[in-house]
Order: structure tokens, then C-alpha cells, then sequence
């Protein structure tokens, strides 16, 4: 028995489908990498793994649910972003813990509202443990700011400010495998302590990796990640993306 999840990430929807950001239709451009990666893989879980609005409100986060469900009918776990809000991300989308094939996917939230940066609150920390300590089999936690520095100035201001905390909290439980996130809009793979880092590009627009002389890279393509996660405890992932970019 295995899991397959589909993490989609920092899809910066706008008030109107037909607005664009950076030059690119971030729901055509949603719509796009959903239908490439559903085309690739047949996910039993879609993680969002935040920023999901870039004008919050309702309507938009109705919106993104709707994208979402009319091409997937299976579960989907989300968490909230710097650019979302909380009362109206709660009201109608979820980020409850999904448990399958031996896993149990946690989402936690390190969001601020009206901040860049990332924060994990003492009592979504006390939660955490709790949930971990109860867990089963292995743990995935999602989340959508980056614990650790990634090398570049910009982005690492942005990380969660005590992302040291986190991972301490992580790597007490043996059965945590990775903490998955967005954010930094580009792969990155690496390790704190035991526990696996994965970020993943967004569905629109890419930031450069590290020192690069812009801040955004045209020449990478909106993508996704995929995770297979085994009951035998097995855990593979790669980076796909789609063909060019959505312009206006």
C-alpha cells in the first residue's frame, strides 16, 4: 500500500481569474499545473501549501476549492500563507490532519498576518507535539515558510523566526520524515537533523535560487511536487513542471 500526495504551492490568486501577476494568469496558470500534474500522477491527497490567495477573501478561496475539486475528488489538506487570512481561509478551506496508508499528514500554521515572515505560536507548537505524540505511523508536517535558511538574503529574512524551535520539535519524534513548504517559490531539498526540507516551485511565477541578479526567474516554468510515501515507511519525491509559462 502506498500514499500519493500532489503538493501545489503559492498559487497567488487574484479578485478577478482574468487578472495577472508578474505577467502571468495565476488561475490559468493554476488550472495548467493542476491538469499536467493529475495527468502525471492519480494523488490520493493535495497539499496547498499556502499563499493560496494574493487578494484574500472568500470568493477566492471558493474559487481555488473549485479549481481544486472539479478536476480531484479525493482529500486535500491546506495551510495558510503570509498573503492569506485567516478568517476567511478558515471559512472554507481546511487544513485538518489526514491519516492513510500508515501516514498521518499534519499541517501546521506559520503564518502572520500583515508579516513576510514566518512564526510558529507556542500553542500551534503545543498542538504539534501533541499530535505528533499520538501519531501512529509516520508523520509528514506541512506547512508554508521555510524552518531553515535556503543561502539567499532575501528569503532567508522571510523564514519561520524560530524555525530552530521547530525543528527541535520535529527531530524528538523518530516517526517525522519531512516538513514540506512553499514560500520560497523554487525547489529546495535538504536536512535538519533527521527530518527532510522540501520546498517546491509555485504554480505561477519562480524567484531565483540564491544571489541571482533578479529576483524573479522567467526561465523557469510553474510546477509541483509529487510524494509517494510507502507503509513500509519508504519516501520518494521529485519536481515536474509544465510546458512554458501562462502569460497575458
Amino acid at each position: 500500500m502506498r500514499l500519493t500526495v500532489l503538493q501545489i504551492t503559492d498559487t497567488h490568486l487574484l479578485e478577478s481569474p482574468l487578472a495577472t501577476m508578474h505577467g502571468v494568469n495565476t488561475q490559468k496558470s493554476l488550472e495548467a499545473v493542476l491538469e499536467r500534474g493529475l495527468s502525471e500522477v492519480a494523488p490520493d491527497l493535495v497539499l496547498a501549501t499556502g499563499d493560496i490567495a494574493e487578494t484574500p477573501g472568500k470568493a477566492v478561496y471558493r474559487r481555488f476549492r473549485d479549481t481544486v475539486t472539479s478536476r480531484y475528488g479525493g482529500p486535500f489538506v491546506c495551510v495558510p500563507g503570509n498573503h492569506d487570512r485567516q478568517v476567511p481561509f478558515e471559512s472554507v478551506l481546511s487544513r485538518s490532519r489526514h491519516t492513510a496508508a500508515g501516514w498521518d499528514i499534519i499541517g501546521i500554521d506559520t503564518h502572520i498576518e500583515d508579516h513576510v515572515e514566518g512564526y510558529v505560536h507556542e500553542a500551534e507548537l503545543r498542538r504539534l507535539d501533541a499530535e505528533l505524540a499520538a501519531a501512529d505511523g509516520d508523520v509528514v508536517v506541512v506547512g508554508h515558510h521555510c524552518p531553515v535558511e535556503i543561502g539567499s538574503p532575501v528569503f532567508d529574512r522571510h523564514r519561520i523566526v524560530n524555525g530552530e524551535e521547530l525543528t527541535r520539535l520535529l527531530n524528538v519524534y523518530n516517526c517525522v520524515r519531512a516538513y514540506v513548504c512553499g514560500h520560497i517559490h523554487q525547489p529546495f531539498d535538504t536536512f535538519a537533523g533527521d527530518v527532510r526540507i522540501l520546498a517546491t516551485p509555485s504554480t505561477c511565477f519562480q524567484y531565483a535560487s540564491r544571489n541571482a541578479d533578479s529576483l524573479l526567474d522567467d526561465d523557469s516554468a510553474p510546477g509541483y511536487r509529487w510524494i509517494e510515501l510507502g507503509d513500509d515507511g519508504r519516501f520518494d519525491t521529485g519536481i515536474s513542471r509544465i510546458d512554458g509559462h501562462v502569460r497575458e
